[in-house]
This record gives C-alpha cells, structure tokens and sequence, in this order.
C-alpha cells in the first residue's frame, strides 16, 4: 500500500504541482496550507484540486499539533513533504516529536541535521570538497551590535542571507564598493536581518536547476532545467518558464553525487548553479521540492516514486536519468503577476504560454483550479490595496 503524502507550504502552484505529480502516480494527498497575518486572502488554486483528500488551513506555531492531531495514520506512517525553507526548519526542529507518526526528509535522523546544513557558506565548503566550482564566499558575521566586514572582500560582490530559513530576497544585491556594502549593512541592521554572507560576482550567462533524490545507498539525478524566463514576484526572482534538459554531463553529476553522499542528506533537494564563462557554478541546495518539479515529472521522471523509494529506504539505481528530453514549462501565475506588475505585456504572456509544452495551472484532467484563476487577481488588486494602506500608515506615524 502506498503511504499517505501530506503536503506543507504557502505556495498554491509550488503545491498543486506536488499534489496532481502524487495524485496522478495513485497516492493518497493531504495539503496543509500556511497561512499569514494577511485574512483576506480567497483560497489557494490548489484547494480545488480533485486530487486532495483533505485540506487544512494553519499558522506555522499550530502546525506541529495539527499534524499529530489531525494527519498520523496508525497503519502506516505518512510522509511529510515541507515545500518551504521555513518550513523544512521547522519539520527538522521537531524532528524528535514527528518521527514517531512521520516519514521525513532528515539526515542520520538527528534533529537539526537538516537545518545545519541550510548555511549558504558551509553549503559552499562541501561543494568545493566535492569538486564543484563555487565562487569565491565572505561571511559577514554580526557581532556586538555590528557587522564585521572581511578585509580580504572583494568587488563587486552579491550579498545574501547566509540562512536559507532566514533569507530576505530584498537584501540581495550587488555592492560595488565599501560605500555600497556599508548602506545594504546600514539597512539590514534596521531591518533586524544579521545573517549575512558575501560572493564573487559573477556575470551569469544562465540559471540551471536540478532536482536530485538521495537515499542512505546512492542517489539520482535524472535531468537539468534551463531557466529561459524569471519572473519578478515581491519576494525576488522566480523561474516563469524553462526547459527541461537531458542530465548529461557525467563529470558534474558525479560532483553533485558526490556532495549530496557528504551530506548524508535523505530525501528530494534541489540545486541552483549559474553558468558563468562556460563553467558552471555552485550557488545553493535547497532540501526541498523545487518550483518547476510538475515540469519534470510531467517530461517522464517518476517524482512521486523517486521520494518515496529515497524516504523509504529503496533502491534507486533503477531509477535512470532522462534522456532526450527538451520540453517547456510556462508558469502562470508567476506570468500574470508579471502582466499586472506591468513587467511583461499580455501579449507575451499569451506567447510564452502558447510555445510550451507543460502548463503548471491549466490541466483538462484536474480543471478546477485553472477555472478559478480569477482568484489570482482579485488577491492581487488586494494585497496592492494593503500595501498602500500599510505605507501610509506608516507615513503617518
């Protein structure tokens, strides 16, 4: 009997790809929605897919009890898929109360494992000893009331969170300079964000994801995604449509093999690189189900089996990597965001999504969500509305 999958997150599409990916392979889905301060919000497009059996709705403090109260099977454990870095640190912090009812991503099944291991520079260290390519990393630790900035630091650099669980997209940026790097320190400092880390930049010639399954045996990785757009969002850059790709290059999958066996890390992640000066670069793993993961499965590669066989302690050497494959994913929300942020034109919304081949909303076999995509813009013109209130207020004061 296949186990339960229960599904943690805020992100709708994120989520109703997972969803329809275990709903279509014949697994039973449970969605748990995150929510926010924001309560008028209407109900995420995933809530009305036919694939979910059960939907809840919870703030993170609730969440643990909820899930022991509401989702244990005595039978047979369900497993956990966290869709957030938030929400991957907290599934690993209560790893100890969670384990007894839940099958969960982890490492060596130690508390905190997971969470150690979101440190963007540590990241970089295993990546180095594993043969990758990794641009050059400053940590910029906060201490007694400031930053200490590197006097070896070079410019520009790309300053970002160091933690992937704390990250704030708004502070990423370019510095050029000590007197830029001191103003993006001046802003985090009032911001309260003191987790921090510098890297060499490096002009980015193109974006590739990869999604990877690891079990305590070995690990898979069946094919690349090229980033072809990245749409604009509140919260920074998110990938609005690419290409799924042949996994091809034996040399740099055994470097990611050999990384993710470093690790000891259990379960589905994904990797960010940049290719700069036709070397590709190492730039984070996420321990994690990835944004364009329905393109993937929707190209062929059996995601639903794939996690449970790492989760359960199967072998994944059956499991072979993609070959010849070269289809599109359009996202569409991501696109009419776009469109009403005024980033792109309608018209090259209607493009994008008519060249390719995999759509993450529309679907004749599970329609209702894509029917209440008019949901997405009566929440925007919305959350707009908020935004203007909470500035003035803010003037106000």
């Amino acid at each position: 009997m296949k186990p339960t999958i229960i599904i943690i997150g805020s992100a709708d599409i994120i989520k109703l790809g997972l969803i329809r990916s275990f709903g279509e392979s014949g697994y039973k889905v449970i969605s748990i929605h995150i929510t926010g301060a924001n309560k008028f919000k209407l109900k995420p497009l995933d809530y009305y897919s036919k694939y979910v059996s059960a939907y809840y709705f919870t703030k993170t403090t609730n969440l643990v009890d909820l899930l022991i109260d509401k989702c244990r099977d005595e039978v047979q454990k369900p497993i956990l898929m966290p869709l957030t870095d938030s929400m991957v640190y907290l599934i690993d912090q209560s790893l100890s109360k969670l384990n007894k009812y839940f099958i969960i991503p982890n490492i060596n099944l130690q508390e905190g494992g997971v969470t150690r291991l979101m440190n963007k520079v540590l990241q970089k260290k295993i990546a180095a000893e594993a043969n990758l390519n990794v641009p050059k990393t400053w940590d910029i630790p906060f201490v007694n009331g400031d930053f200490i900035i590197p006097e070896d630091i070079e410019y520009p650099c790309f300053v970002k969170g160091s933690l992937s669980y704390k990250s704030k997209k708004q502070y990423q940026k370019r510095c050029n300079n000590l007197q830029e790097l001191n103003e993006l320190l001046t802003l985090c400092k009032r911001a309260g964000f003191y987790n921090l880390c510098a890297e060499e930049y490096l002009e980015i010639d193109k974006e590739i994801g990869i999604i990877a399954f690891s079990s305590e045996t070995g690990c898979v990785i069946p094919t690349f995604v090229e980033f072809l757009e990245m749409g604009k969002s509140p919260k920074g850059g998110i990938s609005m449509r690419g290409q799924i790709c042949p996994a091809n290059e034996q040399k740099f999958l055994q470097a990611i093999k050999s990384f993710l066996t470093k690790t000891c890390y259990v379960g589905i992640c994904n990797f960010d690189f940049i290719v700069s000066r036709g070397k590709y670069y190492f730039v984070e793993v996420n321990f994690r189900y990835a944004a364009y993961g329905y393109g993937v499965f929707k190209s062929g590669v059996k995601v639903p089996d794939m996690i449970t066989c790492s989760l359960l302690g199967g072998d994944l050497d059956k499991y072979d990597t993609l070959p010849n494959c070269n289809k599109t994913y359009f996202n569409e929300k991501v696109g009419l965001i776009n469109v009403m942020e005024g980033s792109i034109t309608y018209k090259k919304y209607k493009e994008m999504k008519e060249r390719s081949d995999i759509l993450m909303i529309a679907n004749p076999s599970d329609p209702k969500p894509h029917n209440m995509v008019w949901s997405l813009i009566i929440n925007y013109m919305m959350n707009c509305v908020i935004r203007k209130i909470k500035a003035i207020v803010t003037l106000i004061k």
